[in-house]
């Protein structure tokens, strides 16, 4: 095979304004994750996994607001609060979500991450929030909705 062959289908390189949409819809996603965690800490006071949970989701927007920065442009205002979101009747419940939750926010980084050639550094940030997710948080929720949770 010469130099230069196919080598089959190249995803296409994302535009200014496809990332911008990209960015957009994980950025909300994690905001969103925060509020509802935010508000099961406001209800059952600092409840495992939530207390740890939500600070990694902190973490998870903080680098996609930085994504924003290093372009120079502006970071969306986080359209969501605990007032905003679903309140839950027990932990169990709340755990329970939490898995819906964990599993929706890992197939949006599956989909955000197919199609387009993304940056470099966006790839990173996605693949290192969508591991947690998948690695950690989701665990903890799952073995939460079976009721085992202890106070922070």
């Amino acid at each position: 095979m010469a130099c230069g062959a196919d080598e089959g289908p190249v995803a296409p390189t994302v535009t200014d304004t496809e990332l911008a949409g990209i960015l957009l819809a994980a950025i909300q996603d994690e905001y969103h994750a925060e509020a509802v965690y935010e508000g099961v800490l406001d209800d059952f006071g600092q409840v495992l996994p939530f207390a740890n949970i939500v600070n990694a989701e902190i973490r998870h927007s903080t680098a996609i607001a930085r994504l924003y920065e290093n372009r120079g442009w502006d970071v969306p205002l986080n359209e969501w609060t605990p007032v905003d979101v679903p309140h839950f009747r027990t932990i169990v419940q709340a755990c329970a979500v939490g898995v819906e939750g964990e599993l929706a926010n890992i197939a949006l980084y599956d989909d955000l991450l197919a199609g387009v050639t993304l940056p470099l550094d966006v790839l990173q940030v996605f693949s290192t929030n969508r591991a947690a997710s998948l690695e950690h948080h989701l665990p903890a929720f799952e073995r939460c909705s079976e009721g085992v949770w202890t106070s922070g």
